[in-house]
Parts: structure tokens; sequence; C-alpha cells
């Protein structure tokens, strides 16, 4: 009795997992009706990235001078992150003994500078970026000690509607560009179809205690003339 209760139990257990198979193999077969979203889902085109390096454009470097240009494309739009580094003082002669044994030194003082370029050729798109873009930015600036936690400063939402009550209109014509505005200590612009983005350039000490930062005058004629020709940076090919 036993026995031919065990083989029925067996029946049932190997009846149980064919009809699993089974129906697991129509499902494969069925996935698309199933989950239509699987199966319409195309794989996302990857960016077409490159680097190159551009020539110095600030005086008085003295040492590991770096200036590159990232230009990326992905669906129409081209953007180009030009990333500045460089060390500006003079060393001491313990500082030399230090870089001698390829430790940075203490007292070094770098100058380090970014901007990034989207060119956009349809000029809703790019506006509409450009408030994105500084929605963004004014959202972080709400935002402190996010390390662990984050604790808001406004509750105020931030939309499309009042980001310009947080901008400070720059003078275009000082700049000619056809819009600017800075937020915190970042600037945003668009100028024909590029929508231009930089931080302020700081000068940090990594000897003090706390970093001496030194933010750029953006109103100062000789920083403009300094900064703007990077807004037209040609595209390599």
């Amino acid at each position: 009795m036993k026995k031919n209760s065990d083989r029925t139990l067996a029946n049932v257990v190997v009846t149980v997992v064919l009809l699993a198979l089974i129906g697991f193999g129509i499902a494969v077969q069925n996935v698309d009706q199933i989950f239509p979203e699987i199966a319409s889902a195309t794989p996302k085109p990857q960016p077409i990235s490159k680097t190159v390096t551009l020539p110095s454009f600030l005086d008085g470097c003295q040492r590991n001078e770096e200036n590159t240009l990232t230009i990326t494309e992905m669906d129409g739009i081209v953007s180009l992150i030009q990333k500045y580094h460089c060390e500006v003082n003079e060393l001491t002669e313990a500082d030399k003994q230090l870089l001698a044994q390829g430790i940075t030194p203490i007292s070094t003082q770098e100058v380090r500078f970014s901007m990034e370029i989207q060119i956009i050729q349809n000029a809703t798109q790019r506006q509409d970026q450009l408030l994105q873009e500084m929605i963004k930015w004014q959202k972080l600036v709400d935002y402190v000690g996010c390390f662990y936690h984050c604790v808001r400063l406004s509750t105020t939402e931030i939309n499309e509607d009042n980001i310009m009550n947080y901008a400070e209109v720059l003078d275009e014509q000082a700049w000619q560009v056809d819009q600017i505005y800075r937020i915190d200590q970042v600037v945003f612009g668009t100028v024909g179809d590029r929508l231009f983005t930089f931080g302020i350039a700081e000068v940090l000490e990594p000897a003090q205690s706390t970093e001496e930062i030194n933010v750029l005058d953006v109103t100062d004629p000789q920083v403009i003339a300094k900064i703007r020709p990077l807004v037209d940076l040609e595209v390599p090919q």
C-alpha cells in the first residue's frame, strides 16, 4: 500500500514539474504579449564621445597644466565639457623636496575651471534646457548637510515660473551673449545655438585648515575677456 502511495506521490510531482515547464515555455514564447513593454524596448544608443587637448588659456601657470575638451553627441545634441587645472604658485624648498619624492607639496595652489556647452538647434528646447539647468542648481543650493541627511533651507518649490526670482541677471552686452544669469557660484547663458554653464573659478590652498576660495568677479572686463572665448570653442572633427 505504501509503495502505491509513494508511486502516486512521485507521479503527482512529475506531473506538476512537467506542467510548470510547459507553462514556462508558453510564457517565454508569448512574453511579448504578456509584457509588451519588454518586447518593444530597444537598447538605448550609446553616446559618441572623445577627448582632445586644448592650448593653455591661463597666464602664470607653473606646473601640471591640463586643458581638455570632451565632446559627446547624443540625441542630436552636442555637448562640450572643457576642464582646466593648473598649479600656479612658487614652491618652497621643502615643497620641492616633497615633489622630488613624488609627494604632493602641502602648499600647492591650484586653479580649476570647467565649462559645459550644449549645442541645441531648437530654440524652444534650448530655452527649456537652460531653465532646467538653473532649476537643478537652485534646488541643490536649497539643501545643506547632505552627507548622511539633508536639511531643506527653503520649502518653496523651484519651477519654471519662479526660477528667475533666484537668478542675478548679468550684463549681456559685456559678455556678448543673448542672455546670461548667475545663481550662487554658477553662471548660465545662451548665445546663438549654444547653452553654456560654468562654475566660477576658485583658487584652492590645500595647506589651510579651511580652503581659501577666491570667487571670480564676472563683471570684470579682464575676467570676461579670458572666459568668453571658451563659449565659442569649435567642435573638433
